[in-house]
Parts: structure tokens; C-alpha cells; sequence
């Protein structure tokens, strides 16, 4: 057949195509997760009661369920776009944005969130999101985390006793019921996406 050209693709070369689509399609899929995630961060920061200096947020629920639900790549990404974003000025934060916003008195519970998501998706990521009391567990680590990093921060420019009366005392019992409610929740929530992925 002179003069034809017949274009003929092997089997090895359709199994790497289909994987490339794949990836590409998982790194789009990831990608729009982090957005809404942090989008999800923003709006939690801005559901809040006025309290001086530290507002009570949905933020600490929000970051427990980011990062069970997501894993730990995820959750950092999504957590460090949201912290960039306040960093540079972008009025995500409850109060507004700004780098001196990140070192004042709540700057401290902010970065306590990174290195919470980065604990409790490890843990999440090892499969604890689907037990109810490794969900407690985990998310009561990522709490201590953020705690730590808020108190410290906010001893350092008010004082021990300051950050324990200010920064401790009206949260720890709030978020405690956040944090059974996510324990709560996010097992049934592993369930479902199970179901979903069999049908598939």
C-alpha cells in the first residue's frame, strides 16, 4: 500500500498514554482539592466570636478536618497556600493579613496549624481517619501542636499567664467538642467514600 501511511500505536505506548492522562488528571484533582481547601480556611477564619486578643474560629476544626480527610500532602499544601496568602497581604486571616499579623498574638496558632496538618495527615495517611478512637488520638496531637506553637507565641509578647488566661482557657473546652465531632464524623465519612469507590 503504497503511499499510505498507517499510524499504529503499540501496547506499551497506549498503557503510558493512559497513565499520563491519569497523572495529569490526579495532579488537576489534587491541585482543585488544595484550592477549596484553603478557600474552606478562609471561611473558617471568618466564622468567629470577638475575643482580644485570640477570636474563637472554626479554623482548629477546619485544619483537624482537612487533614484527616486529605492526607498530609494535601493538607500542608492547602494550609501553607493559606498562610501565603495572608503573608502577602491577602485579608484571609479573621482580622485582615499581613506578615505582622503572623507575628502577633495569633500568629502563633497559624503556624501551629502547618505543623499540625503535617502530624495528624501523616497519621491520616496511615489509615487512623477510619477509627474512631485513632481519630481521637490523632486530632488531640494536632491540637496540643497548635496550642504549643499559640501559647508560646503569644508568651512571648503578653506573657505566660496572659496566654493561658487569653489564648488557652476560652477555647480548650470548645474545641475538645469540635474535635469528638470530628472523631465522630470523619469514620463515616471513610465508609461512604469506600462505598462510592466500589461502585466505581
Amino acid at each position: 500500500m503504497n503511499g499510505v501511511k498507517i499510524s499504529r500505536i503499540s501496547w506499551i505506548e497506549t498503557l503510558v498514554l493512559k497513565n499520563s492522562a491519569k497523572e495529569r488528571f490526579s495532579q488537576l484533582t489534587n491541585f482543585v482539592t488544595v484550592v477549596i481547601c484553603s478557600l474552606f480556611l478562609i471561611l473558617s477564619a471568618k466564622i468567629k466570636v470577638d475575643l482580644y486578643p485570640v477570636p474563637m474560629t472554626l479554623q482548629p476544626l477546619a485544619v483537624l478536618l482537612i487533614a484527616m480527610l486529605c492526607g498530609r500532602n494535601i493538607a500542608v499544601a492547602a494550609v501553607s497556600l493559606y498562610l501565603f496568602q495572608g503573608m502577602v497581604g491577602i485579608p484571609v486571616f479573621a482580622y485582615g493579613g499581613g506578615l505582622p499579623y503572623l507575628l502577633g498574638p495569633t500568629g502563633g496558632f497559624l503556624f501551629g496549624f502547618l505543623f499540625a496538618s503535617i502530624i495528624i495527615g501523616e497519621l491520616a495517611d496511615r489509615g487512623w481517619g477510619k477509627s474512631h478512637f485513632k481519630s481521637v488520638f490523632a486530632m488531640s496531637l494536632g491540637l496540643i501542636v497548635i496550642y504549643t506553637f499559640g501559647i508560646f507565641q503569644l508568651s512571648v509578647l503578653k506573657g505566660f499567664d496572659f496566654a493561658i488566661i487569653n489564648g488557652f482557657k476560652p477555647f480548650i473546652v470548645g474545641d475538645l467538642y469540635k474535635l469528638i465531632l470530628a472523631a465522630l464524623v470523619i469514620p463515616q465519612i471513610w465508609k461512604l467514600i469506600n462505598k462510592v469507590h466500589k461502585l466505581n
